[in-house]
């Protein structure tokens, strides 16, 4: 009697349906990165945020300068150097006592390149704060490349090298990528004797260049107070002084040549990957084209793609499209698949029927509202965290991003119409212009299914630029293997 009566007056009022539940709107407003920004005395900006749950402070420094440095012959220096300031020792301590001392202060550090720019990261306790940076800011400002750690991360970056032919998919990216950018430091990578040549003296100029002041954004978060962590920041980091800020990347210049490219390899499966050159960072256009992404291949298992593909025909596990920009060149928009040989052809022209709709057909009302709503309702987990949030406005900061994009971000995503979604699905998505990289069993894939749904000759009609083989490159020199 009792449990009824209890289960009546919690219920009452509850919907008969879950359908008909209603819960109260999530309120999120976008953080302002002027709430967050600092700037030290030597011009260094610093986005800081108390965080008092954990007894812990998170540092990561960013400084411009990545793999775009590298000269044609030299690829690999950037990386190098950057993972060497990690584990190569300081000029006054072994890379062995350093690795102790972190150890001792339960502390973590890492350092590593990308395309772009170099990151320096610390985590520790901030108990040990004082001690742990001390011996993290020394090691930035001032490793020691120590010869035999630098032989043996050479002799590590050659072993990983020659297994650069073991997988499929490494393969398909490398080859992917150099199609879209040619030599560019989007397309080239490492070989053998651009690692053997590297010596102290080149790793010692390109962190005097990279590692200095004028490249930096720093992002501090964690259990501390923040005026006393400004004054401890300022009287250390403040008066580093370096040489002059590095040059941005330029804008890519290479050309590329459309077509059909494979890759023949005794492989279970065929990788695929179709794509074209996108727009820059700051295009008006972005949020069109992210929601005309979302819809066709990028909203997981409900967009178009992926449906096809996956759900109506079964023929990959996984299938769909990413669309990223770049602050400095050409952006990518790309879709792609693994399936079986004689079902990569069908795949293919099934993402092409696909990209032929959403160019012709205006998308319905229905399908474009989920479509911006679902975009929208994601747009706050980027800033999830303090540090999440912290590394949007480094980020922004190092790519000029257009001040106030992101409190903009979700009423220009709402302001998508039908037609800007047809609109942008033209300006970008040119079969004609696109590259499509094949790796796989060439003459299982060429033939298409045994039902004669498809063929590559058909999707080379589709594409334009005819067929063209790719011979299989010696992984650590990427010149033409040549078979016996």
């Amino acid at each position: 009697m009792i449990i009824t009566l209890l289960s009546t007056l919690l219920f009452i009022g509850a919907p008969e349906s879950p359908k008909e539940l209603v819960y109260p709107e999530y309120a999120f407003s976008v953080p302002l990165s002027d709430e967050y920004k600092e700037v030290l005395d030597n011009g260094v900006v610093v986005y800081i945020a108390e965080n008092k749950e954990l007894p812990l402070v998170h540092i990561v420094g960013t400084f411009i300068g990545g793999d775009y440095l590298d000269t044609v012959d030299g690829v690999g220096v950037t990386s190098v150097m950057a993972s060497l300031v990690r584990s190569g020792g300081t000029e006054t301590m072994t890379a062995e006592d350093v690795d102790e001392r972190f150890a001792f202060l339960a502390a973590d550090a890492s350092v590593g390149g990308g395309p772009t720019t170099v990151t320096a990261t610390l985590d520790c306790l901030s108990s040990n704060f004082k001690d742990s940076f001390d011996l993290f800011f020394k090691m930035i400002q001032s490793p020691g490349f120590q010869p035999n750690r630098i032989e043996l991360a050479k002799t590590n970056i050659i072993e990983r090298l020659g297994q650069r032919n073991d997988q499929a998919s490494g393969i398909l990216r490398r080859e992917f990528s150099n199609k879209l950018f040619g030599d560019s430091y989007l397309g080239r990578k490492p070989v053998l004797s651009s690692i053997e040549s590297i010596g102290g003296d080149v790793l010692r100029s390109r962190h005097k260049l990279v590692f200095s002041p004028s490249n930096l954004t720093l992002s501090v978060s964690g259990d501390f107070d923040t005026p006393q962590m400004l004054e401890f920041l300022n009287n250390n980091v403040g008066s580093w002084t370096g040489v002059g800020a590095v040059v941005p990347p330029e804008e890519v210049n290479s050309t590329f040549v459309p077509g059909i490219y494979y890759v023949d390899q005794d492989v279970p499966q065929g990788g695929v990957r179709i794509g074209i050159r996108s727009v820059q960072q700051g295009d008006p256009n972005m949020a069109a084209i992210e929601v005309m992404n979302y819809i066709l291949g990028g909203g997981g298992f409900g967009s178009r793609i992926t449906q096809s593909v996956r759900s109506k025909e079964g023929l990959a596990y996984s299938a769909g499209s990413v669309f990223s920009d770049n602050p400095w060149t050409d952006g990518v928009w790309a879709a792609g698949y693994e399936s079986k040989s004689s079902t990569v052809a069908l795949a293919a022209e099934l993402i092409f029927d696909e990209i032929n709709t959403i160019k012709t057909e205006t998308v319905s009302e229905e399908e474009l509202e989920q479509a911006k709503k679902s975009i929208i309702q994601q747009f706050p987990s980027q800033f999830q965290s303090k540090p999440a949030t912290l590394g949007v406005f480094v980020d922004d900061t190092i790519t000029n991003r257009i001040p106030g994009y992101w409190v903009n971000y979700r009423n220009n995503i709402s302001a998508v119409t039908a037609e800007d979604v047809k609109r942008v699905a033209n300006m970008l998505l040119d079969q004609k212009k696109m590259v499509m990289v094949v790796v796989g069993d060439w003459s299982e894939i060429e033939g298409g299914d045994a039902d004669g749904r498809s063929s590559m000759r058909k999707i080379s009609g589709i594409i334009g630029g005819g067929i063209s083989e790719l011979p299989l490159r010696d992984p650590s020199t990427l010149e033409v293997l040549v078979t016996p």
